[in-house]
């Protein structure tokens, strides 16, 4: 798919170079600025960062309907709703209440799209604070208590992960994408870093996508 989008857009801004610049109709160029500048909603993104983290099995409960044709009963696939993953919020200096109480009902809205989940969270400026850990069984999240207003050190909570053996599935770390040294370990685990503001910092590793704060 990445590959024919590119064909299809390196072929688009070709055909508007040869027409030349006064010469394209308005609409091709706004097609070409959505080519080139791709807009994508970040909770569409980090649906799908969850979603991957998720196993799948096999079950005859549900027989594939693919092999009918061949008088064959093939099991179908059982999915595994429960998701396990990791969320940090940043609550350096720059970060207001406002912003990390925004940053706690997005997570909340993560946990209200599965009928299953673990979710370890944390806050962190320079160090880790106020690991907290939601299921089924709990998750009175908007009690949680936001911690933090130092610094930014992105690399603590890898630090923290590593020294409390947490392995996650994937990692996701709401921020304002300013660290003061490291974006942290690219080599530990999945991470996706979800931005407020600035949509022209882009982190050296990972998968990002940048947030809007609810005014």
């Amino acid at each position: 798919m990445k590959q024919i989008r590119d064909e299809i857009r390196e072929a688009t801004i070709q055909a508007a170079q040869a027409a030349g610049a006064g010469n394209t109709p308005a609409s091709v160029q706004r097609m070409i600025k959505d080519l080139t500048e791709p807009k994508m909603n970040w909770r569409e993104i980090l649906r799908q960062q969850i979603q991957s983290t998720i196993k799948n099995d096999y079950t005859f409960m549900r027989p594939s309907r693919k092999a009918w044709h061949m008088n064959a009963i093939l099991p179908g696939t059982n999915y595994d709703e429960t998701i396990d993953i990791c969320c940090s919020i940043d609550m350096s200096g720059s970060i207001t209440d406002d912003m990390g109480k925004d940053f706690i009902s997005e997570v909340k809205g993560i946990m209200e799209e599965y009928k299953d989940y673990k979710i370890k969270l944390w806050c962190f400026d320079t160090k880790v604070y106020n690991e907290a850990d939601f299921d089924g069984y709990n998750d009175d999240i908007m009690g949680y208590e936001l911690m933090g207003g130092g610094g930014t050190d992105f690399m603590c909570n890898w630090t923290y992960m590593k020294e409390h053996d947490i392995n996650p599935k994937k990692f996701i770390m709401f921020t304002d994408g300013y660290p003061w040294d490291s974006w942290g370990d690219p080599d530990y685990c999945d991470t996706v870093f979800i931005i407020h503001g600035n949509d022209s910092i882009v982190p050296p590793f990972g998968t990002h996508a940048y947030y809007e704060f609810k005014d």
